[in-house]
């Protein structure tokens, strides 16, 4: 019976680690718009940029009165505009990056690293990103560490 359940748990993860499919240049052609950024964990807080929600963690609503998170989702708003105007255009290995009044172009490449995937980008100014980046429920999650995981969709 033992050997029986190894054997079914081996099986499914084999399964699952065959099904599980990496994300090529193919996928990540086109317009991608930011629609959300989730700093919950760095920073406690959530921007639903879909919705024009904010969203804040335990800890945080725990040490801040009810009046400040008002306040604060209220600032926010501006933030929220602004950040629903970013934009990513994957052309080809090109990769354009764009808010209002900033924009950065270079070129990528994709990493694989183990089961993880990263995007290796050289911009025209010569600096460099290398960030973790994958798909989930047809959107983009791009992973900035301390600033944040970017979720973007397909335009």
């Amino acid at each position: 019976m033992k050997n029986l359940i190894y054997l079914c748990l081996a099986f499914c993860m084999a399964t699952t680690v065959g099904f599980a499919q990496k994300i090529t240049d193919k996928d990540l052609q086109g317009t991608w718009n930011l629609v959300a950024l989730d700093a919950l964990s760095s920073q406690g807080i959530y921007l639903d940029l879909a919705n024009n929600d904010v969203k804040f963690s335990e800890e945080v609503q725990a040490q801040a009165p009810a009046e400040a998170l008002a306040q604060a989702k209220e600032s926010m708003a501006p933030t929220i505009d602004m950040l629903k105007q970013m934009k990513m255009i994957v052309n080809g290995n090109e990769i354009k990056q764009s808010v209002p009044g900033d924009e950065q172009t270079g070129i990528y490449s994709i990493v694989n690293e183990g089961e993880m995937q990263k995007l290796k980008i050289i911009y025209a100014d010569g600096t460099d990103d290398n960030v973790e980046f994958y798909m989930k429920d047809k959107k983009l999650h791009v992973n900035l560490g301390e600033d944040g995981l970017f979720i973007y969709a397909k335009e």
